[in-house]
């Protein structure tokens, strides 16, 4: 099956946009604030749905009122939310997000809330989806415990698990290598090697570092650089799409679902990275990180394109 069962995060985004990120300690006047639908586990889970696959979500938020938002906003995407817990003590989770006028670039502050409240007992309820997978997407933004536990269980099931390295939370190597695919971006990835990370030469210094630990097939997301693959200890640079860049908040949920759904669909490594970085760019041109899921039609067309050199 080519179904993508995705096991992670979800909250709610307030976005405000400013003519530059704020300096510690300064005050800038920011326009065109918004509430959003995020959250990596839910954008990813809406990304595969847009490209074209069977999306089933397992996540957690609260009983309350933003709660009812991420739920009402997930009900006419297609994504399968019937595994999504509600947490009658812990509150939904929020994310508070700057974006940067001109260059898309954002901060991020999140408190994860109901996302903690996720137990390896829940996913219990994941059994009579495994048939229905060709992937299993994870992230770091709930419970380590259930991250390690639910590669396990995707894996003896026959999945191809892909791990989304971020936030890095002092992961250890041994969760990191329990899964087929681990997609940091950059500053993960330096964060998870212990490596300064600048540009394509260091990146694969570092993924080789995390290579040389166990981790079999790794997928750096690279920004405006595109993406660095690396398996079999040979490195593969991709090259970036030439894109107008409006909002990067959600281009890498973008791409790691991309990645797992060309994967899903049994594309050869480098094609799903082609493919996936292909996601990430479609998903920087449009506000917002759920808003900027691309759809199958974005996504071919920047492929049909091809990258820029």
């Amino acid at each position: 099956m080519a179904g993508v069962l995705v096991i992670g995060s979800m909250n709610l985004d307030m976005v405000i946009t400013a003519p530059h990120l704020p300096e510690p300690g300064e005050n800038v006047h920011g326009t065109g604030f918004s509430m959003v639908a995020g959250g990596k586990g839910a954008n990813q889970a809406l990304a595969a749905a847009r490209l074209g696959e069977d999306s089933f979500l397992l996540g957690c938020v609260g009983r309350d009122t933003f709660g009812d938002f991420l739920l009402d906003a997930l009900a006419p995407t297609g994504v399968d939310a019937s595994l999504v817990k509600r947490s009658e003590t812990v509150s939904t989770g929020v994310a508070l997000i700057a974006i940067e006028e001109g260059t898309g670039m954002n901060t991020i502050v999140v408190d994860p809330g109901a996302n903690m409240a996720l137990k390896v007992n829940d996913l219990d309820a994941l059994e009579p989806y495994y048939p229905l997978a060709g992937t299993a997407l994870f992230q770091l933004e709930i419970p380590l415990d259930v991250v390690a536990e639910g590669a396990r269980r995707a894996r003896e099931h026959g999945l191809v698990t892909v791990l989304d390295a971020g936030p890095p939370r002092d992961a250890r190597i041994e969760l990191l290598s329990a899964f087929d695919v681990v997609s940091p971006n950059e500053k993960e990835l330096a964060a998870l090697s212990g490596r300064e990370v600048r540009g394509i030469k260091s990146a694969t210094s570092a993924a080789k570092e995390l290579a040389g630990a166990g981790i079999k097939r790794i997928v750096v997301k690279m920004g405006a650089q595109g993406a660095l693959f690396l398996a079999g200890g040979e490195a593969v640079h991709v090259p970036p799409f030439e894109i107008e860049a409006v909002d990067s908040t959600g281009a890498g949920d973008a791409f790691t679902a991309g990645l797992a759904v060309a994967l899903a669909e049994g594309a050869a490594d480098e094609e799903a990275v082609r493919f996936a970085n292909a996601a990430g760019a479609a998903a920087v041109t449009v506000l917002g990180a759920q808003p900027s899921m691309p759809d199958r039609g974005a996504v071919e067309m920047l492929l049909a394109r091809g990258e820029s050199v």
